[in-house]
């Protein structure tokens, strides 16, 4: 917790009851990964259109709302749970903002972080109901404390679509849990990155990513799956409703669970702005 304790010090300048919220900033930015479902792969200009229109239905067209819920595990059971509602808002640029305000535990209730999606980089606000004031945090000093999940913050700009520099290739079809699915390669370009290969397969049939997995080396170091079970039709869009990030080198886990989802509802973009996170949506 250390990390934890002097990134929150330095940044926040928050009392000792509340150095727990950088085990919070970690959960929000998981919420926000599940959230937001801007599929990270830039597909060829040369791609089959069959393949191209079924990529872009892996994301909603402008919205979406959700409550979702978070569970941490290695092998003694239960490490931490949390909950809050999700919201998410396509701009007129394309580019993704998204809120989580926390509900549970209640150490943690009301506190919420705002996403803006930059082409240069991911802006970060964190509201504290303790301080009752908004700060402006940056997405590399929040991923030293991402601790408690099975995610880090390149995994998060990675699903965010954040990394522009990244680039994709189609590979060959593979078969998972019986159902084709296309594959696609991503090759970080940030030479500092953690991971040499992102593998994204993407079910034919439903046109939702089902399984992504980091390489480190030949080595698959992490690998985020689809239960096929919880997936429900919405509109035109089949919709996971959980989720699991496996740490293959850890042997833990993290499961991710949504309810009341809503898609293409139609959202205020003023409720994205930063003086909006302190008033209740």
């Amino acid at each position: 917790m250390r990390k934890c304790s002097t990134f929150i010090k330095k940044h926040f300048s928050l009392p000792q009851r509340t150095l727990s919220c950088a085990k919070a900033i970690s959960v929000t930015l998981v919420f926000l990964l599940w959230s937001v479902q801007v599929f990270a792969i830039k597909v060829p200009d040369d791609i089959d259109p069959t393949i191209k229109a079924c990529i872009d239905k892996t994301s909603p067209d402008s919205s979406l709302t959700q409550y979702v819920t978070l569970t941490s595990f290695d092998d003694s059971g239960v490490i931490e749970e949390s909950a809050g509602n999700v919201y998410w808002l396509r701009g007129e640029d394309g580019l993704s903002k998204a809120i989580i305000r926390l509900s549970a535990p209640a150490s943690r209730a009301g506190l919420a972080v705002l996403m803006h999606e930059k082409p240069e980089k991911l802006k970060l606000y964190l509201y504290v109901p303790d301080l009752k004031r908004t700060r402006t945090v940056t997405g590399k000093q929040v991923a030293t404390s991402m601790m408690g999940t099975d995610f880090s913050y390149e995994e998060f700009s990675y699903l965010q679509n954040v990394a522009e520099d990244n680039s994709s290739t189609r590979m060959e079809d593979q078969m998972l849990d019986g159902s084709a699915s296309y594959v696609f390669h991503t090759k970080p370009g940030d030479p500092d990155a953690i991971y040499s290969t992102v593998e994204t397969l993407v079910d034919q049939s439903m046109c939702i990513p089902v399984a992504t997995r980091f390489y480190q080396g030949d080595t698959v170091a992490k690998e985020l799956l689809v239960d096929r079970a919880s997936i429900v039709a919405i509109k035109d869009r089949q919709v996971p409703h959980k989720v699991v990030m496996h740490d293959r080198i850890k042997n833990t886990h993290t499961v991710l669970t949504a309810k009341d989802i809503e898609i293409d509802q139609g959202l205020d973009d003023s409720m994205f702005h930063p003086k909006r996170l302190s008033s209740a949506l």
